[in-house]
């Protein structure tokens, strides 16, 4: 136990050794609070911020069963949308990725049974835990 003087996770002491005292103690703590990085926290919840644009539940004909969208549009834009995801995942081979580029964005897809379930997401955001989500909402349904 004397070995180790503290070990943190983001600024909240899990561990300390028995080698501190009560008074050291605070001393560090006060300056682990005053080290931890504001800038990171906010960059992280504006980054954050847009990253799903929507979500579609779809049949093989097309056939929107739920549509959820994150950023607002007009009615005539979610038909045109809707039916553009449609006609570009339907007709994509089985053997190729359920990852494709849309407009300034890309559609992360996986079919289940007869409905395709589709994200919109930011371009650089992480496909494989995008999948990963669709898979969990599916087990959740």
């Amino acid at each position: 136990g004397k070995y180790f003087s503290a070990v943190y996770f983001w600024g909240v002491p899990l561990l300390r050794s028995s080698a501190f005292h009560n008074s050291e103690l605070e001393r560090e703590r006060e300056r682990e609070r005053e080290s931890i990085p504001i800038q990171l926290n906010c960059r992280f919840h504006r980054s954050r911020a847009t990253m799903i644009r929507f979500i579609l539940l779809q049949n093989r004909q097309g056939k929107t069963r739920l549509a959820k969208y994150y950023v607002p549009l007009e009615d005539s834009e979610k038909h045109k949308v809707e039916y553009e995801v449609h006609r570009l995942i339907v007709n994509r081979d089985p053997k190729f990725t359920n990852f494709v580029e849309f407009r300034t964005h890309k559609v992360i897809y996986r079919r289940y049974a007869g409905l395709f379930f589709s994200m919109c997401v930011d371009i650089t955001d992480n496909e494989l835990a995008y999948l990963e989500c669709i898979h969990l909402f599916v087990e959740i349904l």
